[in-house]
């Protein structure tokens, strides 16, 4: 990966000026995670298994492709399906509770206005992201949004592939941001840099062993992104 590839901390200097940026939503725009914590704490005994008793041990425990996190709170492959459903009914029934965090709005502003092509990247289902971005009144600032079709969160790497592709984007041109590992694999696939935030689903000793820059706020990553020139 070029760029911000095998960087730990420091300024990305090196790194070209990016015309298009693919976010992460959960975790990184949408501010979902005691929220996601509440809804597992309510669906999860239903189903005879337990409830996550702090942040710091959702941490510890999640993992991508949900279905793993599933697994490691004690789901099978009997009971996956039928815990997966009630767990987006619940969460989608609440969704409108859940905040952006308070600089996400800013930052999309920020790139908008420096002429920076935004990309939803997620492994949400494509139905409830278009509710959820019209809901807060911010899809106008992406150039697409690209979902699942379906609400078990396998992937979104191909996602990305296919949209580059047709588009035309060059990778070295391009930046991902997001808040889990997973973030940073997909971003180092689809050959772009990647900037983490650790205030979402992993935390920041957890997102440092991917190599990138971690930051604590997305105001930061606009700084940066924006504080270099070709």
């Amino acid at each position: 990966m070029a760029g911000l590839a095998g960087e730990r901390r420091g300024p990305l200097s090196a790194a070209p000026r990016y015309r298009w940026v693919f976010w992460d939503w959960n975790g990184t725009l949408l501010d979902d995670l005691g929220y996601a914590i509440g809804v597992r704490n309510r669906i999860f005994p239903r189903f005879d298994l337990p409830a996550i008793q702090s942040v710091e041990a959702y941490h510890e425990q999640f993992s991508f492709p949900v279905r793993l996190y599933y697994e490691r709170a004690g789901a099978t492959d009997d009971n996956f399906v039928t815990i997966a459903d009630a767990w987006m009914e619940e969460y989608v029934r609440g969704a409108e509770t859940i905040p952006l965090h308070r600089d996400a709005a800013a930052a999309l502003h920020a790139f908008g206005d420096a002429g920076l092509r935004q990309i939803l990247l997620s492994a949400s289902d494509r139905r409830v992201l278009s509710r959820q971005l019209a809901y807060y009144g911010i899809e106008h600032y992406f150039t697409a949004v690209l979902g699942l079709n379906h609400i078990y969160a396998t992937g979104k790497q191909e996602l990305g592939d296919a949209y580059m592709r047709e588009n035309r984007i060059p990778p070295h041109e391009s930046l991902l941001i997001g808040d889990t590992l997973h973030d940073a694999e997909v971003a180092g696939r689809m050959g772009v840099d990647c900037i983490l935030v650790a205030r979402g689903h992993q935390d920041e000793k957890t997102l440092r062993t991917a190599g990138v820059p971690v930051l604590g706020r997305l105001t930061e990553a606009v700084g940066r992104v924006l504080s270099f020139s070709p």
